[in-house]
């Protein structure tokens, strides 16, 4: 079965990818310039994304689309494509996506927020982009760990990110993300589907989803929080609500 899965989903994510790359000729060549209509376009691509990898979303609470920003846990490559096809949505990534063939590209042109880790003169320029995104309405995603984690256990979110929708009268709302290992009878993180392991990678991952009938990910909607408070705060109170998450479900 794994060898039939994959001969029918992998040529047509080429495909797919390769309808991806045309119509991204027909966007901005400045991601401010993006309007409703292409974060739209970007969503539509990104559920029919999930449908071919065998990706089955089993949600938890309600989005908030209110909210200005959102705030996850960060465990696979996954999260992204899986978040993005439920809200259309920037998100920050490390610099070095931009320079990988075709999903540089792709992440680029769509309105990724692009991060150099380590450097922390990087940080206040990241900031700027994130406020301005948000004062034309645009949703923007937070990964506040820093680094992709193990699927098990949250790192401590860090709280300058927070610095861009701190004091504010805008709407947060936390996310927790897991690929559990056998829903709903085991609900741990599945370690093969977690990009913390340098053994990991893009490839192989998702070649093993594409061999799947199916890759269940809990995806669970917390509690919105308002934002006018402190950054220290506000990455203490989210911290709390993804970690408790998984406490709610079943």
């Amino acid at each position: 079965m794994k060898i039939i899965y994959l001969s029918i989903r992998f040529p047509l994510i080429i495909l797919h990818i390769v309808i991806g790359l045309i119509i991204l000729i027909f966007f901005p060549s400045k991601v401010y310039n993006l309007k409703p209509m292409h974060h739209k376009i970007s969503y539509y691509w990104m559920k029919v994304l999930v449908k071919l990898f065998g990706l089955n979303i089993i949600k938890y609470g309600e989005i908030d689309l209110s909210a200005k920003s959102y705030v996850s846990n960060h465990v696979s490559f996954f999260d992204i494509i899986i978040l993005n096809s439920l809200i259309p949505s920037n998100f920050i990534a490390k610099s070095e996506i931009k320079n990988w063939p075709i999903i540089g590209h792709l992440a680029a042109k769509t309105g990724t927020i692009f991060i150099k880790r380590g450097d922390a003169s990087d940080n206040d320029n990241v900031i700027n982009i994130i406020k301005k995104y948000i004062s034309l309405n645009k949703k923007v995603f937070i990964f506040p760990e820093g680094r992709i984690g193990d699927g098990k256990n949250i790192k401590k979110f860090h709280s300058k990110m927070f610095n861009a929708i701190c004091s504010t009268d805008s709407n947060s709302q936390p996310v927790f993300i897991r690929y559990p290992i056998n829903f709903p009878s085991n609900i741990e993180s599945d370690d093969s589907m977690c990009w913390s392991d340098k053994s990991q990678t893009l490839f192989n991952i998702s070649l093993r989803c594409m061999c799947k009938r199916s890759t269940n990910v809990i995806v669970y909607f917390g509690n919105s929080i308002k934002c006018n408070k402190s950054a220290y705060d506000l990455a203490k109170l989210t911290f709390q609500e993804v970690g408790d998450s998984i406490n709610n479900i079943k």
